[in-house]
């Protein structure tokens, strides 16, 4: 009888797969999940490429966690509605205190912020803050060439004639 020795990928990782996924999808870092499961990255890393059932749990639970932050996202680009609630402790005549739960209804407006950010990156050729503005100078090269050249001319010129100036007035 052969007596395989367990990887610690079996003996450590595999048996809090459900609760790396609840880090996963908490949104803690790599480096505490490493730190949970007593690993470095570069393991968590090579674990999450030799096992695929790892590496799908990793995209399922950044999946879920990315869906959530789209949600709240799209939340504070419309404004929503929440309850208030507040504890008001109370004094009567005889010395006893009462409290009494208070429910408000609030809004959250937009936030001018959180619109720019969605739009910038959802639709970015229409609300990037730099647009890329891609201008073909090989057209522009010859003119530009030739303006050169012109101007060269024309200082040459200028130059002829402030020394006939000054060889007349000499």
């Amino acid at each position: 009888m052969v007596n395989e020795r367990q990887t610690k990928y079996e003996t450590d990782i595999l048996p809090q797969l459900s609760d790396v996924s609840k880090w996963i999808m908490e949104g803690d870092s790599v480096r505490v999940i490493c730190k949970k499961l007593h690993i470095s990255p570069d393991t968590w890393y090579r674990y999450c490429k030799e096992h695929e059932t790892l590496s799908e749990l990793v995209n399922l639970g950044k999946s879920v966690l990315n869906n959530e932050v789209e949600k709240s996202l799209i939340k504070l680009c419309t404004g929503y509605e929440y309850e208030e609630l507040k504890t008001i402790v109370e004094e009567d005549k005889s010395g006893k205190k009462h409290t009494k739960l208070e429910k408000n209804k609030r809004h959250q407006p937009p936030s001018a912020v959180a619109i720019s950010f969605y739009l910038r990156n959802r639709c970015p050729e229409d609300w990037a803050e730099k647009k890329e503005l891609v201008i073909d100078t090989s057209q522009n090269e010859q003119a530009r060439k030739e303006l050169f050249l012109e101007m060269i001319r024309n200082n040459e010129s200028e130059q002829e004639e402030e020394n006939v100036v000054d060889i007349a007035q000499e």
